[in-house]
């Protein structure tokens, strides 16, 4: 019974040391398109309105190998990126998010004139691939001194909100990733019910990407 407690108490140390389990819930998105769409929604209002996301993965490719009569061996050749980032974001009555991702795959392909755009312009510059940054976020919110513009500055902002930096709480980053050439390659469907009076529309929006990378948030 005593190794048993002492397991308990080793564990709780552990996770005391670590500042606790990383929760779902708390993450944060910062969706930026590859040039500015015209509309109204930036980095800030992107990320409060993603209600569901998938932090993507990373794999090794391998080949099997077998000499003679031996046992086959799972070689690395290679590594990926593990498939595509699934989200949700909620949308406004106007429905704001939804034409925003619209004319970011018009930057890709002109739907009415069916004419695709070469991924990078001469200038090398990408025309529709844009980036992504996926936080996740500590257990509790920490005082901490931001200028809002230099945060969130993809869109101008207000005169009071350009000046000084401001005191707020928020909570720290303990993890994050940079997910590079990102765009958006399918906008999902909505489906509409009578039967759903309270609930909010919600848009489906799978992301292709290059890579990713991790985030040294002590430099940021």
């Amino acid at each position: 019974m005593a190794r048993r407690y002492g397991a308990i108490n080793e564990f709780q140390s552990l996770m005391s040391r670590a500042a606790g389990f990383a929760r779902p819930t708390r993450y944060q998105v910062m969706l930026t398109a590859p040039v500015p769409l015209g509309l109204p929604h930036h980095a800030r209002e992107m990320s409060l309105l993603c209600d569901t996301i998938v932090m993507p993965g990373h794999d090794l490719q391998t080949h099997s190998a077998k000499y003679g009569t031996g046992i086959a061996t799972e070689m690395v050749t290679g590594h990926g990126y593990e498939g595509t980032i699934e989200a949700t974001f909620y949308c406004d009555v106007d429905m704001g998010i939804k034409t925003y991702f619209e004319k970011w795959q018009e930057q890709a392909i002109s739907t009415t004139r069916n004419t695709v755009r070469y991924y990078k312009d001469n200038s090398g510059n990408y025309n529709y691939a844009g980036t992504m940054k996926i936080y996740q976020l500590g257990s509790h919110n920490e005082p901490k001194k931001t200028n809002v513009r230099e945060q969130y500055g993809v869109h101008p902002l207000e005169e009071s909100e350009q000046r000084a930096d401001r005191m707020h709480y928020a909570a720290a980053k303990t993890y994050g990733m940079e997910v590079e050439e990102v765009y958006p390659t399918t906008i999902g469907q909505i489906e509409y019910a009578y039967a759903t009076v309270d609930a909010v529309v919600l848009l489906p929006v799978s992301f292709q990407y290059r890579r990713w990378t991790e985030i040294d948030l002590a430099e940021e």
